[in-house]
């Protein structure tokens, strides 16, 4: 798609409908998904789902190709990911307390995590990289799905009921997806 075509999108009734029209196998991938994003996160699952739908219903961007259950999982993906970047920001404050004459060195502490240049870097080279690898499955839904659950760290079982997918089929999806990335990137993936 050149920069110059218009998506369309959906508009707040149509995800309202897509909302209500939710099977329960959909229900069951959403709320897996919500538990996989908020495990370890400030945020509880149910609490997760339902800001995903909040904010498809406040005016998120829902393309119209995209199915609605993939994109609360994505708006879901962003939230936890929000919610842990405001907790890793909060500043900590440590009181030093100065009594003798200490030379300025000695109150720099050093901070071991990377510099904001480093961290957008690395953030970019991420974003880059995960373009780069699910564009290789544009074509294919639920190798699309086993490889962005894969990066969110989900098991092979919960990848498997996501798709729901048997035992062998999934194993020769995952050899699918293995052949291509080795094919588009036999050196590894360079930014």
């Amino acid at each position: 798609m050149s920069t110059g075509q218009v998506v369309a999108t959906r508009s707040r009734d149509e995800i309202a409908s897509a909302i209500r029209l939710l099977t329960a196998a959909d229900w069951a991938r959403l709320k897996l998904v919500a538990r996989k994003y908020a495990n370890g996160r400030p945020i509880e699952p149910d609490d997760l789902l339902q800001e995903a739908m909040q904010r498809a219903m406040d005016g998120r961007v829902c393309p119209a190709h995209v199915d609605v259950v993939k994109f609360l999982a994505e708006a879901m993906r962003s939230i936890a990911h929000g919610e842990t970047e405001k907790v890793e920001q909060k500043l900590v404050l440590v009181p030093v307390s100065k009594t003798g004459d200490y030379p300025a060195e000695a109150l720099a502490v050093a901070d071991p995590e990377q510099s904001v240049e480093e961290r957008m870097m690395s953030e970019q080279n991420a974003t880059a990289f995960r373009r780069d690898v699910l564009a290789l499955f544009d074509d294919d839904p639920q190798a699309r799905d086993i490889v962005e659950g894969s990066m969110e760290d989900m098991t092979a079982e919960e990848l498997r009921e996501l798709t729901g997918l048997s035992q062998t089929a999934y194993d020769s999806k995952r050899r699918l997806i293995r052949r291509r990335i080795d094919k588009a990137f036999p050196q590894g993936w360079k930014p």
